[in-house]
């Protein structure tokens, strides 16, 4: 069974089913039925998964630790640059697994919870990020694209 390791969630993703070695030739000729099929503990797989350490909170960490030197060296206020910045941070940590990405985007920032929803939805006004109906998440657009990439020459600092 495999899931990959970014997943925090659901069941695997593929089953590769093959015959043992010393398998019955005739039992292994007649193929999987159902039954066999629903003997397979996918739950114990999940559970087992679940239970490792993922690399998640890692992988979070390290995106808080860039966010935190993004946010020293940027101008003060809610700027294309920051909202490009904000939106590719929280894209990024709901796509890792963040459960709660607004409260750990708080944890990174020290900015308030509502505030940051309000810099989000601005993002997603100006054209920087997705929206995704009912659920976090959304997807940066290509606008925030040519601004964090214009980062490196100084661009996309600039207040609307």
């Amino acid at each position: 069974m495999w899931r990959p390791a970014d997943s925090v969630g659901g069941g695997p993703q593929e089953i590769r089913i093959e015959p043992h070695e010393d398998g019955d030739p005739q039992e292994i000729a007649r193929g999987l039925s159902s039954t066999v099929l629903r003997q397979i503990d996918t739950r114990s797989f999940v559970e087992m998964l679940d239970a490792a350490p993922t690399g998640i909170d890692q992988a979070v960490e390290e995106e808080a630790g860039l966010l935190r030197g993004w946010l020293a060296d940027a101008p003060r206020g809610v700027t294309d640059r920051y909202l490009a910045m904000l939106s590719a941070v929280y894209v990024r940590v709901v796509e890792i697994g963040e459960r709660a990405p607004i409260q750990a985007l708080e944890e990174i920032t020290n900015i308030k919870q509502a505030t940051l929803k309000g810099h989000l939805r601005a993002a997603r006004k100006r054209g920087f990020l997705t929206k995704v109906e009912g659920k976090a998440g959304g997807q940066l657009t290509e606008k925030a694209d040519e601004v964090l990439r214009g980062m490196k020459s100084g661009a996309g600092t600039e207040e609307v």
